[in-house]
């Protein structure tokens, strides 16, 4: 990417909440824009978004970007920009505490690296992937 860059999200928590009770809550992505100066103007998805249903206690955790680059003089690369990947699972009891939502949907957020590294996970249900420009398949 060229140029200079900034990133934006629109922050939440936002809330879903119907009429039989069921409580869903969710952040969306944070962007990443490109080439606003010189080069090739771009936007990336970045970092990780976050559903939690409130009701049953499940979250879906979904990592934005697929794409990993490694070293510094040889660099290298894998993955895609635009593909996200992540799991459904069955959590340990979801708060709604004010440190809960700091950590996952303020401008302070703490991005999930790797879904295998999450802490909550007490029975995973299925994997999502897909592309926020084509699809997304759940548990395929």
């Amino acid at each position: 990417m060229g140029g200079n860059s900034f990133t934006s999200g629109m922050r939440g928590p936002n809330n879903l909440v119907f009429k039989d009770g069921q409580h869903i809550r969710f952040g969306f992505p944070s962007y990443k824009l490109g080439g606003t100066i010189m080069g090739e103007r771009t936007i990336e998805t970045i970092g990780s978004c976050t559903f939690e249903d409130l009701t049953n206690n499940r979250k879906c955790v979904l990592l934005m970007t697929t794409y990993k680059h490694t070293g510094f003089l040889g660099r290298s690369s894998s993955g895609c920009k635009d593909k996200f990947e992540g799991i459904i699972y069955n959590s340990t009891p979801l708060s709604g505490s004010a440190e809960s939502i700091k950590k996952n949907y303020s401008k302070d957020i703490e991005f999930v690296q790797e879904v295998k590294k999450l802490k909550d996970i007490k029975k995973v249900i299925c994997q999502v992937n897909g592309s926020w420009l084509e699809n997304c398949i759940i548990d395929r």
